[in-house]
């Protein structure tokens, strides 16, 4: 199959999960009106919460400017709050709310199932064949830091923020415990002079 095909199966394929999980729709749905970017920190919190704004930052790829800016809008709409730590009060850790909590469960319930309707429609066989390709996919396509780190946002199920300090069956995780930065860092890096 030449390369340029197989890229417009991928964009078709792109474009298939991301009208799954159009957050546009599914706040349309839910009555509330949430952007991808909220919906990705309500997304994090979710499977993270009690987290500092410094692991918040790290998790959804932001600054902590940018990740201060994300808390300050999920706070205004009351979905997240900052509690103080019990030891030295310098510690600041942000959680969801109640109204946060049940939005963001929404978000993620609905999500899956949307995306689940898609996996349904498949045969068992394919599906099999689908999971065995997208594990491959990722094994290859993980080479660096940056990219593990950067897919890592999208997941977020299994051991939280520190999955890769866990011993969890995901590719990612398992790609960030086994890079060799050094060796990454060499090979990407042009030769000086």
């Amino acid at each position: 199959m030449a390369l340029r095909e197989l890229s417009r199966l991928f964009i078709l394929f792109a474009a298939a999960v991301r009208q799954a999980a159009s957050v546009e729709a599914l706040s349309q749905k839910l009555g509330v009106k949430v952007t991808e970017p909220q919906a990705d920190a309500l997304r994090f919190l979710y499977l993270n919460n009690n987290v500092t704004i410094g692991e918040m930052a790290v998790g959804l790829g932001h600054t902590i400017s940018g990740a201060t800016k994300a808390v300050n809008r999920l706070e205004k709409n009351g979905w997240v709050s900052r509690v103080s730590s019990g030891d030295d009060h310098r510690t600041v850790y942000v959680r969801l709310t109640d109204s946060g909590k049940k939005l963001s469960c929404e978000l993620f319930s609905e999500t899956e199932e949307r995306l689940c309707r898609i996996l349904r429609r498949l045969q068992p066989d394919t599906l099999e064949r689908l999971k065995a390709i997208m594990k491959a996919f990722l094994h290859d396509y993980i080479d660096n830091e940056e990219i593990a780190s950067k897919l890592c946002v999208a997941c977020g199920f299994e051991g939280g923020i520190h999955c890769c300090e866990s011993d969890i069956d995901c590719v990612v995780a398992k790609a960030v415990k086994h890079i060799d930065i050094q060796e990454v860092t060499s090979i990407s890096a042009p030769p000086l002079g």
